[in-house]
């Protein structure tokens, strides 16, 4: 099916609020701020009202006018092909790594450019980031668990990163050993 190969992390992350009841577009970027998933996709506020058309014109979500407070609002909902749609780019995401461009590597592959001290300094201070990242990320799962209904997948997310960065961490100190031991 083409909208299942041709579906992004985008557009997983929209059919899956959209899975969860319709919404307008004004209440799907606050609920993106809310959640905090501008950390862990590219859902911008910009971004929602353009995505949102490209997934009615694929017949993934349909909209229908609702008057509240005197204002016509556009409410998207998702088809039975959004709802597909949701499910296969669910499976293939899980199923498939994904390996960003992290600006760290493009430092690292260049480290030649500075002088060790200034590596050393510059990786100790993106350690302090990291550990100040892994306390909110703390923080996150803790509210999550707190929330009545919040589902214990959504946790989860919570607890990848801090393990990213814990494993982050585990680099910074083995390199940051290994410049040492060269200098």
């Amino acid at each position: 099916m083409f909208y299942m190969e041709n579906i992004s992390a985008m557009d997983v992350a929209l059919l899956g609020l959209l899975a969860e009841r319709p919404m307008h577009p004004w209440e799907i970027t606050k609920q993106v701020e809310y959640r905090e998933m501008r950390t862990w996709t590219d859902l911008a506020r910009s971004t929602v009202y353009k995505q949102l058309a490209s997934l009615e014109a694929r017949g993934l979500v349909r909209t229908e006018d609702e008057v509240a407070s005197s204002r016509v609002r556009r409410v998207h909902q998702l088809t039975p092909a959004g709802r597909a749609a949701l499910a296969g780019g669910v499976t293939r995401l899980l199923g498939e790594p994904q390996y960003p461009h992290w600006g760290i590597d493009i430092a690292t592959y260049n480290l030649d450019a500075i002088p060790p001290a200034e590596a050393v300094a510059a990786l100790d201070k993106y350690a302090r980031t990291l550990r100040e990242c892994s306390a909110g990320w703390s923080k996150l799962e803790a509210f999550l668990r707190d929330e009545e209904k919040c589902p214990p997948h959504r946790w989860a997310l919570a607890r990848r990163a801090r393990a990213m960065i814990d494993g982050e961490l585990r680099w910074i100190a083995e390199f940051r050993a290994e410049l040492e031991a060269a200098r």
